[in-house]
């Protein structure tokens, strides 16, 4: 899943950009397990003719759908190093070691839009999500279709294969897998 989104993300970046030509590789696999999952679901009676299929692409990634617009998060954690990314300004009645802090933090950051990304020290770029969506990843990840019911440490790793970071991670994995 976390390659169908990265292809996703990337064709859509592709789109914004206004980029015509654009050479995709991937896992051919990926999509045939998708049709055999689908296949599998379907009881096909052989003496009727079997209706198509219909498929369409979203034009939002299905995390977002599961948002609630009143459930946003308005002060993330994230807040002050997307503004110092965006136009280097530092919050009010900041101090030299909080500047200092801000600048450390925001040189490993990658903005793209709206969105911020964490990079790793090999180069991996993690989607900074706030508490509303951090919540709800850690549902899924543990819970969800595919949930594991991990430990705490687990969890964590986990999440950040599926590229998504925010700065309590370990610590909210922890005390949830703990519940």
């Amino acid at each position: 899943m976390a390659e169908y989104e990265a292809c996703i993300m990337g064709i859509q970046a592709a789109r914004e950009r206004k980029i015509r030509t654009l050479e995709v590789y991937g896992d051919s696999a990926l999509v045939a397990d998708s049709l055999a999952t689908l296949a599998s679901m379907i009881k096909a009676n052989k003496q009727k003719d079997m209706k198509p299929i219909q498929m369409s692409i979203s034009e939002v990634l299905a995390h977002f759908c599961n948002i609630k617009e009143e459930e946003k998060d308005d002060h993330t954690w994230y807040q002050d190093i997307l503004r110092y990314v965006r136009n280097r300004k530092y919050p009010e009645k900041a101090t030299e070691n909080d500047k200092r802090t801000l600048r450390r933090l925001a040189c490993k950051d990658v903005l793209d839009g709206d969105i911020i990304y964490k990079r790793r020290k090999d180069q991996v770029l993690l989607r900074c999500v706030d508490a509303v969506e951090a919540k709800q990843i850690l549902e899924e990840v543990h819970e969800g279709v595919c949930g594991t019911h991990a430990n705490g440490f687990t969890m964590a790793r986990q999440i950040m294969r599926f590229r998504y970071y925010w700065s309590t991670i370990e610590g909210d994995c922890i005390s949830y897998a703990k519940k």
